[in-house]
């Protein structure tokens, strides 16, 4: 499922603020042996997510969005991923080292998409 544009641009506009702290927590994450697969939560309602852990607040930093790390082995635990669609998720997955994989959690927009570290405006479901 795409994303609309309005989300997609504010997105885009609050990872402006926060991408280079996302890069290092992905990379940390892999370095770390966590996961090969990190996932960022994004939301902006105002109930908490179940998943991963709170890395970046909106109100720290006046942004929209908040956003939790996690992983592709907690959403395959919880159920969010079937255990049957992990190889085709592997397959999707773009490089960590230069996207980020983010789980929009947005009411009527779920939807996993790739952003990239670099600041151009592009967009990959």
């Amino acid at each position: 499922m795409a994303i609309d544009e309005e989300i997609f641009n504010t997105l885009h506009d609050d990872l402006d603020v926060c991408r280079d702290y996302i890069r290092q927590i992905a990379l940390g994450m892999i370095k770390g042996s966590v996961s090969k697969y990190p996932v960022f939560i994004a939301t902006r309602g105002e109930n908490d997510i179940d998943m991963g852990l709170p890395v970046v607040s909106r109100s720290d930093f006046d942004i929209t969005w908040n956003f939790n790390a996690s992983h592709l082995e907690e959403f395959v635990s919880k159920g969010l991923v079937n255990k049957d669609k992990v190889a085709d998720f592997i397959k999707t997955y773009r490089d960590p080292e230069k996207f980020m994989c983010v789980f929009v959690a947005e009411e009527g927009a779920m939807s996993f998409v790739f952003m990239p570290y670099d600041k151009h405006r592009e967009l990959l479901n």
